[in-house]
């Protein structure tokens, strides 16, 4: 038999499912906006880290090629 009581118990928990539902669905897209800013920074970090280590790494190169070079030029002027 209906029952009015009935009815609105299960509406109002029919209503409580969707606002939960809902809240689940604006938590998860925030979550994932959230990860993907994070990835996004992260990776722009990672960036300028390797772009920095391989200026550090070109200026390494640089130093060691002008000492050989200034040490062969000694050496061979030694020979001589």
């Amino acid at each position: 038999m209906f029952i009015r009581k009935d009815y609105y118990v299960q509406e109002q928990m029919r209503k409580d499912r969707m606002a939960s539902a809902a809240h689940a669905r604006l938590v998860k897209s925030v979550s994932s906006q959230k990860e993907s800013s994070l990835k996004k920074v992260s990776f722009q970090v990672l960036g300028l880290v390797g772009s920095r280590l391989v200026k550090l790494g070109d200026n390494l190169l640089c130093r060691c090629a002008d000492m050989t070079l200034v040490s062969s030029g000694q050496s061979s002027q030694s020979k001589l």
